[in-house]
């Protein structure tokens, strides 16, 4: 057992390896982090596997169509997808793990209660059998992070406020607002005149690439507009971008989340429709723009009280797209400072990845994760599920 593993190696360093597929469904971060005594984290490395053509086919057909057959098998193709990276990460790497924390693959996600004979129900599917995933590595695994937060009435995410806090929850000049443009987009606001920092909100804005991704893979244009470059030669049709924004999630007051359930390639073909005349580069503007109003909305909203001028840390993949970055610092001028996590050390592609393993670690200290503030949730709780090494006689 990795929990008696951990008291005999008392006082030395724990080493976790965070794995993430988020919404975007095109491969797997990979984030080994060293845990000394006192519990401080140390990067040692960050690694990428990007899905080939057909298996980021499968993903996306998965996340977007699924029945009882493809979930079952997803599950263990999914684990599959991580040994396959786990054997390209360890390769030529002195420093292994001790275990893995490992997100899985959202396949649907449903915080908001649907009834069943009058039963209110809410749940959320990550991919993953870690059981699998455990035999094949020979290492332990802790998963299915958000199970324990909705049981506990919490909506299961956003989880990464906790890691935020703890990678970003030094004493600062300025409050923080932590940003991360993957498929979807969320935030998570740190207040630095408290006694100590704490976090004020968190939650999702709403789509972060998912809909511009999903524009270019329809027009057979590849799988995403790299660093905005068609988005930039063209011109926000308004219209169809209040439109968009005046939808009612943007409305709802956090605890809120959100995914491809509700942002997806039904919404993108409502929208298209009409714009029917509009040019590739004016859709992909006004895309962009979408993603960038429902976060600076969100940030300059008057309800999340933040000591204004904020500094805003933007990660994920749209931290890399230069015309995104632009713009979001032109919509939040005199309102916050745009920059990346880099800034303080955490690689832009790191920070989801880096937010498991120090979940996995939490779950391994018997430690609640959950900031009740974020999810809804009525009280703490220990987040995942331990997945051991197959016995073997």
């Amino acid at each position: 057992m990795l929990t008696e593993k951990l008291a005999k190696a008392a006082g030395k360093p724990v080493k976790i390896l965070g794995m993430m597929s988020g919404t975007s469904g095109d491969g797997i971060d990979g984030c080994l982090v060293e845990f000394d005594a006192a519990g401080e984290a140390r990067l040692v490395w960050l690694k990428s596997y990007d899905y080939s053509a057909a298996q980021f086919a499968r993903i996306q057909k998965l996340m977007r169509e699924s029945d009882a057959v493809s979930v079952t098998l997803g599950a263990s193709y999914i684990a599959e997808l991580h040994a396959l990276a786990c054997r390209q990460f360890f390769t030529d790497e002195a420093l292994l793990p001790d275990c893995i924390a490992v997100h899985g693959q959202t396949v649907w996600h449903q915080p908001t209660p649907v009834t069943w004979e009058d039963l209110p129900l809410t749940g959320t599917l990550q991919l993953l059998n870690g059981s699998l995933l455990a035999a094949r590595t020979a290492l332990p695994v802790v998963c299915n992070f958000r199970a324990a937060d909705m049981a506990a009435g919490g909506q299961g995410a956003p989880l990464v406020p906790f890691a935020d806090l703890f990678l970003f929850g030094r004493p600062a000049a300025r409050d923080r607002v932590v940003v991360n443009i993957g498929g979807m987009a969320n935030l998570t606001a740190i207040s630095s005149s408290a006694p100590r920092p704490e976090v004020i909100c968190a939650f999702d804005t709403g789509p972060g690439n998912v809909l511009m991704d999903l524009y270019m893979q329809r027009s057979g244009l590849g799988r995403f507009d790299a660093d905005g470059c068609l988005a930039a030669t063209g011109k926000t049709l308004r219209p169809l971008l209040d439109a968009f924004l005046a939808d009612p999630y943007f409305k709802l007051p956090p605890p809120k989340s959100t995914g491809r359930e509700y942002f997806n390639q039904q919404r993108l073909d409502c929208l298209i429709e009409q714009a029917d005349t509009a040019t590739a580069a004016d859709l992909m503007s006004t895309l962009l723009d979408i993603t960038v109003e429902s976060i600076a909305t969100a940030i300059r909203q008057p309800d999340l009280p933040l000591s204004l001028p904020a500094e805003v840390l933007v990660a994920g993949g749209g931290a890399r797209n230069s015309e995104l970055m632009c713009r979001l610092a032109a919509s939040l001028r005199g309102v916050a400072e745009v920059t990346t996590t880099e800034r303080l050390g955490v690689p832009i592609m790191a920070r989801e990845a880096m937010a498991f393993a120090i979940l996995g670690y939490a779950f391994l200290q018997g430690r609640p994760a959950n900031v009740t503030r974020a999810t809804g949730a009525k009280r703490p709780a220990v987040l995942g599920e331990f997945h051991p090494v197959p016995f073997t006689w």
